[in-house]
């Protein structure tokens, strides 16, 4: 049985059994992981408000050999969000958060960039809970970016040029970009002000971002279509929840 100490977010929690609880975490050091808290739901838990959601800890916990589930030893607080989970729409949007990461971070696989992007996000929407959909739409960039899924929308997919922030995209159903001589059959227009706040979203923190983009709301309609497109497509249709959200 190895011991393991990082800093990690907690995401979710679940009743099990009578007294213990099932808690899910994003990791900095091994991803997204699955512990058993024996003993959370006592009136006199070790834990205290430790595995409340997006409270970020210091977690040590012991996992054996070829099993999912790991044991948490320790869960020491380095930053309460309570306040935070418990308002409606940052609430909401932090759940949704901790959604997406369950379904594109890999479980007991560390990603320095996905810990440290929910990190920020978070933070953001601590320091004013109205950035709540600002924050999400630049979560929602960001985590299907890192997963890989997210095409780059700085150069035409067919001949390379630059696409800058004052030039309007031209993409296909899959969101691969186009300049205007290269536009196929099909293809939909990204607007000017759409391809601006994509391009932030490349060099400013989630924080900043929310500071300097307000989005409008045929704005924020139109990014959201894009990212809806593109989460359905990674989860294969399915129908979930969390993508009502987006909307």
């Amino acid at each position: 049985m190895r011991a393991v100490t990082t800093d990690a977010i907690v995401l979710r929690a679940y009743n099990l059994a009578e007294a213990d609880r099932i808690v899910v975490f994003l990791t900095r050091g091994a991803g997204l992981v699955r512990a058993v808290a024996k003993g959370a739901r006592r009136m006199k838990s070790r834990f205290g408000a430790a595995l409340e959601p997006f409270t970020v800890i210091k977690l040590t916990y012991r996992e054996k050999e070829n099993r999912e589930l790991v044991t948490i030893s320790n869960a020491e607080i380095l930053k309460s969000n309570f306040d935070l989970a418990a308002q409606v729409e940052a609430g909401e949007v932090l759940a949704y958060m901790a959604e997406l990461i369950g379904e594109f971070a890999p479980p007991h696989e560390a990603d320095e960039k996905m810990f440290r992007m929910l990190s920020a996000c978070v933070e953001a929407l601590a320091t004013d809970a109205d950035y709540s959909r600002t924050v999400m739409r630049y979560f929602e960039v960001w985590v299907l970016r890192l997963a890989g899924l997210f095409p780059d929308l700085r150069s035409c997919s067919e001949c390379g040029v630059e696409l800058g922030e004052s030039d309007e995209a031209i993409a296909d159903i899959e969101l691969r970009p186009y300049c205007r001589d290269c536009r196929r059959h099909g293809s939909s227009v990204i607007s000017l002000s759409v391809m601006r706040t994509l391009h932030a979203t490349y060099r400013l923190s989630p924080l900043k971002f929310a500071e300097l983009h307000r989005l409008s709301e045929s704005d924020d309609s139109e990014l959201g279509e894009i990212t809806h497109r593109l989460i359905t497509r990674a989860i294969d249709r399915r129908p979930r929840t969390l993508v009502a959200t987006t909307r």
